[in-house]
C-alpha cells in the first residue's frame, strides 16, 4: 500500500516533525515481540477460561483464581523485549519532540516504556501493576508475587491494574487520550482491528476535527472505514529500515 500513500504521510515525511502527531497501537505492535494476539488466531480469547478470568466477573468471584492466572501471564512477560517497531516509536518521540503528542495504547505488556517512550497512555493499564481495592493506590508488582505466590489475606486486598472485560474506563487514562485526539494533525494508528471499539471512535474524533488517521495494518478491519488512508502491511514495512533512522 506504500506506492497509494501520498508522500507527505509516509514515515520519512511525518519523522520530520511537521505535524501534531499521535499513535494508537494495538495487539499487533506486540505480536512482533512473540506476543500472542487477544481475538485473533491462537489468542488469548480463544480459550473460554481465560475470557472469564479476564473478566470483571471473575474479580469479583474468583478474585484468588483470578490473580493465580494473571501472575502467571506477568511471569511470561516479563522477559519480553520490544519489538524494532517499538524502538522507532520511542526512537520518533525524542527525534520530533512536543510535536509527538503521545502514544494511547491498548496493550498492558509495558514494551512502549521498555522500548524508551515517554509519552505513554495505557488505556488497558499495565500487567506489572497492582491496585489496592480501598484506596485505589498502584504499585509494581513484586518479584516475590512471581517466585512463591502470596497468601489469600494478602491478594485480596490488591487487583491487577488492568482493565477487565466489562469495566469502565474510569480508572484509566482515556478522557486525556481524547484530548489528546482532539489536538493532533496526525493519527497513527497501528495493529489494532478494532473489534474493542475504542479507537474506532477516537479515530472518528480525530478526523473531524479535521486530523488525517492512517491505518497501519496487514489485515481489513472496521478501522478502514474511519481512515483516511490505509497502509496494508505491518508497522516495520511503514516505517522501513529501522538502522537508517
Amino acid at each position: 500500500m506504500l506506492k497509494n500513500l501520498p508522500i507527505e504521510y509516509t514515515f520519512s515525511e511525518i519523522s520530520k516533525g511537521f505535524s501534531n502527531l499521535v499513535v494508537i497501537t494495538g495487539a499487533g505492535i506486540d505480536a512482533e515481540s512473540g506476543l500472542p494476539t487477544f481475538r485473533g488466531e491462537k489468542g488469548y480469547y480463544e480459550d473460554k477460561e481465560s475470557t472469564y478470568l479476564a473478566s470483571v466477573d471473575a474479580l469479583k468471584l474468583d478474585p484468588i483464581r483470578q490473580w493465580k492466572w494473571y501472575l502467571n501471564r506477568f511471569f511470561s512477560y516479563k522477559n519480553i523485549i520490544p519489538s524494532e517497531s517499538h524502538l522507532m516509536l520511542a526512537k520518533l518521540e525524542k527525534k520530533i519532540g512536543k510535536k509527538f503528542l503521545g502514544i494511547i495504547t491498548q496493550n498492558i505488556s509495558g514494551l512502549h516504556r521498555k522500548a524508551g517512550s515517554k509519552k505513554v497512555f495505557e488505556i488497558h493499564g499495565s500487567i506489572s501493576e497492582k491496585r489496592n481495592i480501598i484506596s485505589g493506590e498502584c504499585k509494581p508488582i513484586p518479584d516475590s508475587w512471581i517466585k512463591s505466590i502470596p497468601n489469600e489475606e494478602e491478594l485480596i486486598s490488591w487487583r491487577p491494574n488492568v482493565c477487565l472485560i466489562g469495566e469502565s474506563y474510569d480508572n484509566f487514562p482515556l478522557k486525556v487520550s481524547i484530548d489528546l485526539c482532539y489536538n493532533c494533525e496526525i493519527l497513527l494508528i497501528i495493529g489494532t482491528a478494532g473489534i474493542i471499539h475504542t479507537p474506532v471512535w477516537l479515530a472518528e474524533m480525530s478526523q473531524n476535527i479535521g486530523a488525517i488517521v492512517i491505518n497501519i495494518n496487514p489485515n481489513k478491519s472496521i478501522l478502514d472505514e474511519v481512515s483516511n488512508y490505509v497502509f496494508r502491511g505491518t508497522a516495520l514495512q511503514y516505517f522501513g529500515n529501522v538502522s537508517r533512522f
